[in-house]
């Protein structure tokens, strides 16, 4: 996904006090990268390893240097950096007014300059998680997203196993459903997964038999969320003889989405198994362990601790 700055103008300009001020010509260079950048090494000559990419910070120390440079070597400087055709924009903090040069340089190399009322250190932080927001990685899974005790559980398994029917269990037991059949997940800020539902089929559900329900008509705004992070995978599939189950729950596996490992647990599908029940075990049991607390390494370190005495004491 890709925002120029006429569009982070239009959706983030009142609530972050923004003003442009030069470089009116350049409102359509895009951002393509979350992070920031202070440029106050550059302006004191140091250029190795600078990122022309980033969207550039001026705070208070930052202006303070350059104003006291001559007009001649701050056109140089700003030259340096902002010519540069990765360069997307500058924002000025603390409602700095623009020194000459900056007007000048900025009009002539078509390179919006910015100011906000807001003090760089809160403005960078809203800044960064907005455009991470903005750029971040997608894709669509085929799934049933829930909230279990406040744990965001995406639900797998083929077409037919019974995960919307899961999911209505887990919603009648009072948890939450943020999406059916179609997930969107978004890759963000701090490697963390971000799930929500598709416009059409929001706080919608498909149950075979009955058809499609309405979640927030029928057990009202508390059985209902717009996002949640994705913290645990579940996975169902039809019972296999053949196929050795997880007794013990020793060995962690994952489950890949957007390059991140999530948590993953293997449900076999049977008759008479309490799936949503099951589902909300494996949620305490992984804030269990998130914790700190591994029952089933602890039991397996007691087993091994018994076998060890015993053999001592023969």
């Amino acid at each position: 996904m890709q925002i120029d700055v006429k569009t982070f103008l239009m959706e983030k300009g009142r609530s972050f006090g923004l003003d442009i001020v030069a470089g009116l010509n350049g409102l359509t260079k895009e951002f393509n990268v979350s992070d920031v950048n202070r440029p106050g090494l550059a302006f004191a000559g140091f250029y190795e390893h600078f990122p022309y990419e980033r969207t550039q910070i001026v705070g208070i120390s930052e202006y303070v240097y350059l104003e006291r440079l001559s007009e001649e070597r701050q056109c140089e400087i700003l030259n340096k950096i902002f010519s540069h055709p990765k360069a997307v924009c500058c924002i000025l903090t603390r409602n700095l007014t623009p020194t000459p040069p900056m007007l000048k340089m900025f009009s002539k190399l078509n390179v919006p300059l910015l100011k906000t009322k807001f003090p760089s250190s809160s403005f960078i932080g809203d800044l960064t998680y907005y455009l991470d927001w903005k750029l971040s990685t997608t894709c669509k899974i085929h799934g049933v997203l829930t909230n279990v005790y406040g744990l965001g559980v995406l639900i797998l398994g083929k077409s037919g196993i019974g995960k919307s029917e899961c999911a209505l269990e887990l919603i009648e037991r009072g948890h939450r459903l943020i999406s059916d059949d179609v997930v969107n997940v978004q890759k963000r800020f701090g490697r963390s997964l971000v799930g929500s539902g598709i416009e059409v089929t929001k706080h919608l559900l498909e149950v075979r038999g009955m058809g499609i329900i309405n979640i927030k008509e029928l057990f009202g705004i508390g059985a209902i969320l717009d996002t949640s992070t994705i913290e645990l995978v579940v996975t169902l599939e039809s019972w296999n003889e053949s196929k050795q189950y997880e007794r013990l729950g020793i060995d962690e596996i994952y489950h890949e989405i957007l390059d991140i490992k999530v948590p993953k647990v293997v449900i076999p599908v049977v008759s008479g198994r309490n799936l949503a029940i099951i589902i909300e075990t494996a949620g305490l049991n992984y804030r269990l362990k998130k914790s700190g607390c591994y029952t089933a390494k602890n039991f397996d370190r007691a087993i091994k601790n018994e076998l060890i005495n015993k053999v001592e004491n023969d």
